[in-house]
């Protein structure tokens, strides 16, 4: 009897030792471990967002930079597009190159048989504001005529510092041997290379614009 009912004991301890042991953090009688598991799903997880993010991050960035370089491409467009010239702006260009080469022509024909220091001076001093002025009309219409007004527009950008030289030495130096000498240098590079290429700068602007080629034609000076 005692030999049955350690045999039975023995089969009851055997039979409860086979049994699932269900604890603290299973599922379904299944495990669930806390150390490598875990911290590997977590540490894929982790990945997977910073993955995600960095993707996600990266895809903005390409996109502005983009758009910024499309912007500054437009820009680019625009401020070309603004500083073509206008049949206005050409027309304004050459009645006002016109009136500065007039003033200067005339200080030029008076200044020889002046004798007050004072007036040779401020007369000289008006002619090189209007000389100065010409540079300004001589650039639009060089932008309007492009090549055609290529060969004009370097005589006259040659030879002005010539010119506005001789007319700063007469203001600064107004004496009748001052404005004789200067006044004959000014002459020998305005005469043959800068009154006639006003001329043609301004008709081929003109005609670029599909204007009339009325630019006016100027006479040399000293032969009063």
């Amino acid at each position: 009897m005692k030999f049955s009912y350690v045999l039975v004991a023995l089969s009851a301890l055997t039979f409860s030792t086979a049994l699932p042991v269900i604890r603290p953090g299973s599922i379904n009688g299944l495990v669930v471990r806390g150390g490598n598991s875990t911290s590997s799903l977590s540490g894929n997880s982790t990945a997977s967002t910073a993955s995600s993010t960095s993707s996600g991050s990266a895809k903005p960035t390409t996109a502005i930079n983009l758009e910024d370089i499309n912007e500054n491409v437009a820009s680019s467009k625009a401020t070309s597009g603004s500083k073509k010239v206008t049949a206005a702006q050409v027309k304004s260009a050459v009645s006002g190159f016109a009136s500065d080469a007039n003033t200067v022509s005339a200080a030029l024909n008076k200044l020889p048989s002046m004798t007050d220091k004072s007036d040779i001076s401020a007369l000289a001093g008006k002619a090189f504001a209007a000389e100065s002025d010409e540079d300004s009309q001589r650039s639009v219409l060089f932008a309007a005529a492009g090549s055609a007004g290529s060969s004009a527009n370097s005589k006259i950008v040659k030879n002005t510092p010539a010119v506005l030289k001789g007319l700063k030495a007469m203001m600064t130096n107004p004496s009748t041997a001052s404005v004789k000498s200067n006044v004959a240098t000014i002459e020998n590079a305005r005469n043959p290379n800068i009154l006639p290429s006003i001329t043609q700068l301004s008709n081929a602007a003109l005609s670029a614009m599909s204007l009339s080629q009325t630019a006016q034609k100027f006479p040399a000076t000293g032969n009063n």
